[in-house]
């Protein structure tokens, strides 16, 4: 799974392309899975003993016409966030984790290092970018989930507290070099993920 400014950062670009999105429900759909337990928020199904994200499980419980016509926009933009969340951890394993993961399975402590890595990169990113990043928008994030009964929503209130807190302090950045990820692979990753949420959105 990518971070959660990461998740962010695609949200804003998506947010570009379909205007008629309300930002802060579609940001905080967009962190929600990450706010709890993710066998209860992944929508996780085995197949070949390997996990996967059943996105179309989400789809037909969410999203489905019929059923998305009759909420508001807010609601609308909250669900969408949360399916695109769900592609974009799908897409991250798919295109970074795993690959990368058999190339040095033998290495010590590989999730750690590599985990480290996208912090050190997210850091980064607000480093080069003080005063025109997602993260300014996200602070002064203002919504109301009381419609969301999949669990708890003051979950995901803690989650935003959380994420606030945890990308105000400096001190959070690792001090360590980079081991596999470099900056143009989350700039990539961010295009790509935008392009399969985007194609998601209209098909």
């Amino acid at each position: 799974m990518t971070t959660l400014l990461t998740h962010l950062r695609v949200a804003e670009k998506i947010k570009e392309r379909i205007k008629d999105l309300d930002l802060d429900y579609f940001m905080a759909g967009f962190i929600t899975p990450d706010s709890g337990g993710k066998e209860m928020t992944h929508f996780y199904k085995s197949k070949n003993q390997e996990k996967y994200i059943d996105v179309k499980c989400y789809y037909n419980r969410h999203l489905r016409p019929e059923t998305l016509l009759h909420r508001s926009d807010k609601t609308r933009a909250f669900y969408w966030g949360y399916y695109f969340h769900l592609i974009v951890d799908n897409l991250w394993s798919e295109i970074y984790y795993k690959p990368i993961k058999k190339r040095y399975n033998c290495k010590e402590d590989f999730n750690f290092l590599f985990n480290q890595d996208m912090c050190i990169l997210d850091f980064e990113y607000l480093e080069q970018n003080p005063e025109n990043n997602i993260f300014l928008i996200f602070s002064s994030i203002d919504v109301n989930l009381e419609f969301f009964l999949d669990f708890p929503p003051a979950l995901i209130y803690d989650n935003i507290k959380n994420i606030k807190a945890y990308y105000s302090n400096v001190d959070n950045k690792p001090k360590n070099n980079l081991q596999f990820l470099k900056e143009k692979d989350i700039e990539e990753f961010i295009i790509t993920a935008v392009n399969e949420s985007i194609n998601a959105f209209y098909k």
